[in-house]
């Protein structure tokens, strides 16, 4: 009894673990603070973005190189607004081009919003290199 109630109850918590955590970063663009991870292999965070347009919703797995600043994109999943997905593009081609962070757009708020989110002193940040 102690062990169905145990199964039963990872079951019905499991899903709240991969809860999304979306944070407004501009109109109609959003960071998933959940999402946020080191690569070390990059030097660099990854994280899920979400951009919401007239009738659809684009979510976005960004890499973002805070030395650098640089981000590439590796997913783009396009949804409807009841979260059905319409169409994915996944850029697994090897060597992804790094873009520059352009001051005053979406890129840039995401870069300033994940630099804020892992508190690391972009100093901190250069002496690794």
């Amino acid at each position: 009894m102690k062990k169905s109630i145990l199964i039963l109850l990872i079951i019905c918590l499991a899903p709240l673990a991969n809860a999304a955590e979306w944070v407004p970063l501009a109109q109609d663009l959003f960071l998933d603070k959940s999402s946020v991870q080191y690569i070390p292999q990059h030097r660099a965070y990854k994280a899920w973005v979400k951009e919401v347009a007239k009738g659809e919703i684009v979510l976005l797995y960004n890499e973002y190189n805070l030395n650098e600043c640089v981000w590439r994109n590796l997913d783009t999943v396009h949804l409807d607004m009841k979260n059905t997905v319409k169409k994915r593009a996944v850029n697994n081609a090897v060597g992804l081009n790094w873009i520059n962070v352009v001051p005053d757009t979406n890129s840039f708020f995401e870069y300033a919003a994940i630099k804020k989110q892992v508190h690391v002193p972009i100093e901190q940040i250069q002496d690794d290199f």
